[in-house]
Order: structure tokens, then C-alpha cells, then sequence
């Protein structure tokens, strides 16, 4: 028997008129479910290779998360923010669901419609509308997977969305860091993220028909994970999606990308720029998501992160998140003999002399307890940016699921001689390239009094060690009434920045103050990170 919603769908696609040749098909599978903390998710894969994936929440409301595994790094220099582009397209209707009919249809049933695009993957998400309109959003769903409509008036009015929308958000921050990619990836698409010094890239500029081919080559069912959290049960949930997807044909195999060789000679890399004084960055590539290595390089970024050199000089730490091979940069500002501080930290992580200390054992245990706690208990849904739902989502769709639920159990596995190796092997001098952002040498000027302006001093300052006045930058920024989502990210800078300088419990009060605005599991991370720095500096025990 055909259920309710697959007729639905094949009148929508004219599926009994016109079949669609596709690939001999396979026969739908149930999945070992995925443990990650209290929560389970249940799994299906489809015949056409379409992930299902579903939680029972007790909740009054439903919430959809459909991942295409399709991001930036399928982009190359002509085409940067093609698929940021597509994504706004996405919303320019259906022959049956017209423009913007999707995203109203949600918002008059008191949820949010809305979209967000990666290096690796597009997120598209429907949260918090009534479960029994479940059916009816996966129908909306997969009809904008095969029959989005490309018509110009409404593509081009997402075009000019998108240019006001990269103008809007752009900082010189974020030309810096996509300078530092430029510089580090030589082959790997991660670095055509440069955008102009306006913040733009070459989407403003595209054709329909180029997103049209984009859109056809890359969304495709065997691309993409559909995660439903409700209070259904899981298995009807499993149905549902079932029911509205399982009639797409399946597309052609994703295209394999290439991971970025490792460098076999260290290399100097000078820039110009408009900090006030030299920057510098020591990079290296990490393993690929789910390698070995990987996640003993996030213990140990940890790790650094809390360390002191004797100067006083701040370090920032940052190990990227991406699916394939990554940066881990170890970033500071000041004298020449700041450098040797540097290396004579890493080489005590390198040759384990670190942990000749029995308080730096202690210490990794600490942040491998702390790495744990934020991996299982991510929030559901809360927030989509940061759901733990649309984190599988992502990672199904990449076909990494597996590995991203066993990353608690693989962090509380990590010991001393593990990051040893992986420092020795992946942190090494011989494969290490080293940025220099060339200041200007010039005069700080007052800090301005326009938001823009305030908001590139607060950065600068962030980058080049300046924490007094990037605290007081922000504090301004603060003063001004900003948005919440804006409130939320100068308390968390903030706090960080009183973290770095061991002021704990201005920290704890930026943290706490910014998680009642909005809850963020990352600014909740870092209020945990605080803690237990505080605890450790008191010799106290505060885990209350």
C-alpha cells in the first residue's frame, strides 16, 4: 500500500506520467542505531541512498534537519560562494510550492524556516512547527530537492540577497583567515574561500544556469541525511521520511576530493596587512575527520590552549573542524625570542616531557572529561547552528556518522604517548608553514565609536595580544544595544579573553551573562572551561 504522502509527492513530480531511469534498485536497510551521550538515533538508508535518521523527543513541537553534503569545497576559483548562492536559491519556490511559500507555511505554524552553508555541506532546517504537519514539510522538502524552480526574477532577487548578506557580515578578520588558507592549501579547495577586501565572492556575479548545474549535480538523494527529532516514535518518524522520499531517483556518485599532501618542507609565508604589529601563525595540516590522530590533536589543542609561556606572551590556539585534512594553528604577538617559547612548548609535547609533571596529567584528564561532556550532552535541538541532531545530520550525510558518535569514547581513550605521536607526527618542523601578518608599525589610534569600527578594533587588538584594549572594544560594543546573537559573541570574546588572563570569574559572568541571551553549547563549553580553570588555580574542588 502507498501511503498518503508518497502520492502526495508523485502527483507533485509527475512520477507515474514520466518515470525517471535510475540506477537498479537496492533494497531499503535499517541501520545500527547511534549512541551519542543519553540520546539514541535511530537509522535508515533508502534505495536511492537517501539517509533517514529520527529521535522520539517528549516535546511539543517537531524539528527537520536536511543536510546536502555539498559545501564550499566543491567550488573552485570561478565559481566561490556558488553553493552559499544555491542554498538562497533553494528558497525561490517550486512549480507547487511557490516563492517563499515553504519558509511562510512554517513561521504561520510558529516555527523557523531557514538555511546556513559550510565548507563541507548545506544545512536546511525546519524547527519547531506542529508534529502533525511532519508529512507535509517532508513532502515540501523533497519537492525542493528535484523541482526547485529556477526561474530568473526570483534567483536573481536571491542573488542580490546574498551580495547585500557577504557585504554585511565581512570583516578584515576573515580576510586573514582566508589569506592563512590561501597560503596553506596548495591543491585542496578549501582555498578558494578568498573573497575581495569588500567581502565578497564571485556568487553576486553567476548565472542561473550555473547554479542550475550546480543544484543538478550535487543535490541529489544519495547526498543527503534528513534527521526529524519529535515526539513521534522513531520508526513512524523513519516511515514518514520514507513515505516522501523513497520515489526520487538516485543522482550520480558524489565526485572524490583529493586530501592535501602533506608538506614535505617547511615553508615562510609574509603578508601585509593592517595590524598594528606582526602576527604570526605556525600551521600544520591535520589528519581527516575520523583518522588517526585527529582527535588526540584536539586534547592537545586543549591542552596548549591553557599553557603560559615565560615572557607572558598570549597564545591562540585553533584547530579547524572540517571534514578533510585541516589547519592546527598556534598563533602570537611580540618579540623575536617569543618564537623559541613556542618551540620549546611543542617540544615538550613532542618528546612527552611535558607530562613529567604529574599536574599535567592531571590536566589532560581534565579536558578530555570536559571534551566528553560537551561531545554527549550537545542539546538536541536548540539552537540549529549548534543541535546535536543536525550535527548527525552533517556528519551522515558525509557518511561519518559512526565516527562522530564514537568520538567521546576515542577522546577518553587518548593518553600521554598518543598526542606525543601525533605532535611528533603531524606538529613537526619539518612540515610546519609559518605566516608572518606584517603590521603597519603605525600609532594605535582611540578606539572609534561607529559599531564597524569598534568591531575591527576589538579583532585587531584580539589577534595582536592587545586583550586590554580589545576588552574595552567590546565593552563599548556591548554599551550600544546589539543584537542578541551579536550580544552573545561580545560576551563570549570577551569572557575568553578574560579566561587568557585568569581573570575567572569576570570570565564566568561574561559567559553566564551570554547564555542567558541565548544558549549557545559553545559559550556553555567555555563557561565549563572556567571553571575548571578556577578550580584548578584555587587547588579546590568546585565541581558543584
Amino acid at each position: 500500500m502507498i501511503g498518503s504522502s508518497t502520492l502526495i509527492l508523485c502527483s507533485l513530480m509527475g512520477c507515474a506520467e514520466n518515470p525517471v531511469s535510475v540506477p537498479a534498485p537496492q533494497q531499503t536497510e535499517d541501520l545500527k542505531p547511534l549512541r551519542i551521550g543519553a540520546d539514541t538515533f535511530e537509522r535508515r538508508v533508502l534505495a536511492n541512498g537517501l539517509y533517514a535518521v529520527a529521535i522520539q523527543e517528549e516535546a511539543e513541537t517537531a524539528t527537520l534537519f536536511l543536510a546536502v553534503s555539498a559545501g564550499t569545497r566543491n567550488e573552485t576559483a570561478a565559481i566561490t560562494g556558488l553553493a552559499h548562492l544555491t542554498e538562497h536559491a533553494m528558497f525561490a519556490g517550486t512549480p507547487t510550492t511557490g516563492t517563499d511559500v515553504h519558509e511562510k507555511t512554517i513561521v504561520k505554524w510558529g516555527g523557523e524556516s531557514n538555511a546556513y552553508t559550510r565548507d563541507d555541506y548545506t544545512m536546511y532546517y525546519d524547527h519547531e512547527f506542529p508534529p502533525a504537519e511532519l508529512a507535509k514539510v517532508l513532502v515540501m522538502e523533497a519537492d525542493r530537492l528535484v523541482n526547485l524552480s529556477l526561474e530568473s526574477a526570483a534567483v536573481l532577487h536571491e542573488r542580490y540577497r546574498l551580495d547585500l548578506e557577504e557585504a554585511h557580515s565581512y570583516r578584515s578578520a576573515d580576510g586573514r583567515k582566508e589569506e592563512v588558507e590561501a597560503a596553506v592549501f596548495q591543491l585542496h579547495p578549501y582555498r578558494f574561500g578568498l573573497r575581495t577586501p569588500q567581502g565578497h565572492t564571485r556568487a553576486p556575479g553567476l548565472s542561473v544556469e550555473t547554479i542550475e548545474e550546480f543544484y543538478r549535480e550535487h543535490y541529489q538523494p544519495n547526498r543527503v541525511a534528513v534527521v526529524v527529532v519529535s515526539p513521534l516514535a522513531a520508526g513512524d518518524a523513519l516511515d514518514a521520511i520514507e513515505a516522501a522520499f523513497s520515489n526520487l531517483p538516485s543522482g550520480p556518485v558524489a565526485p572524490i576530493i583529493s586530501q592535501e599532501p602533506i608538506p614535505n618542507r617547511a615553508r615562510l609565508v609574509a603578508m601585509r596587512s593592517a595590524l598594528p604589529r606582526d602576527r604570526n601563525l605556525k600551521v600544520w595540516l591535520t589528519p581527516a575527520y575520523g583518522e588517526k590522530g585527529r582527535v588526540a590533536l584536539e586534547v592537545l589543542a586543549s591542552l596548549l590552549a591553557r599553557a603560559e609561556l615565560p615572557s607572558g606572551a598570549q597564545l591562540s590556539i585553533e584547530i579547524g573542524g572540517r571534514t578533510d585534512r585541516d589547519m592546527f594553528q598556534v598563533g602570537w604577538t611580540g618579540e623575536a625570542s617569543v618564537a623559541a617559547e613556542v618551540d620549546a612548548l611543542l617540544n615538550s609535547y613532542r618528546d612527552g616531557s611535558v607530562f613529567d609533571d604529574d599536574s599535567a596529567s592531571d590536566q589532560l584528564e581534565e579536558v578530555k572529561k570536559l571534551l566528553i561532556e560537551g561531545h554527549n550532552n550537545q542539546p538536541l535541538r536548540a539552537r540549529p547552528y549548534f543541535a546535536k541532531a543536525a550535527t548527525v545530520a552533517r556528519f551522515q550525510a558525509l557518511g561519518l556518522a559512526d565516527a562522530y558518535a564514537s568520538r567521546g569514547k576515542d577522546i577518553s581513550k587518548v593518553s600521554a604517548s598518543d598526542i606525543a605521536s601525533a605532535a611528533r607526527k603531524w606538529l613537526s618542523n619539518s612540515s610546519v608553514v609559518t605566516v608572518t601578518f606584517l603590521g603597519t608599525g603605525e600609532e594605535i589610534e582611540p578606539l572609534p565609536a561607529d559599531v564597524d569600527g569598534l568591531a575591527e578594533a576589538a579583532s585587531a587588538a584580539q589577534e595582536t595580544g592587545d586583550y586590554a584594549r580589545a576588552i574595552e572594544a567590546y565593552t563599548r560594543l556591548l554599551d550600544l544595544g546589539p543584537s542578541r546573537i551579536n550580544t552573545v559573541i561580545y560576551y563570549a570574546e570577551r569572557g575568553g579573553l578574560y579566561m587568557e588572563q585568569s581573570d575567572f570569574d569576570s570570565a564566568i559572568a561574561d559567559f553566564e551573562a551570554g547564555l542567558k541571551v541565548v544558549n549557545y553549547p559553545a559559550v556553555a563549553d567555555m563557561l565549563e572551561e572556567a571553571y575548571a580553570r578556577k578550580a584548578r588555580a584555587m587547588r579546590g574542588d568546585f565541581s558543584d
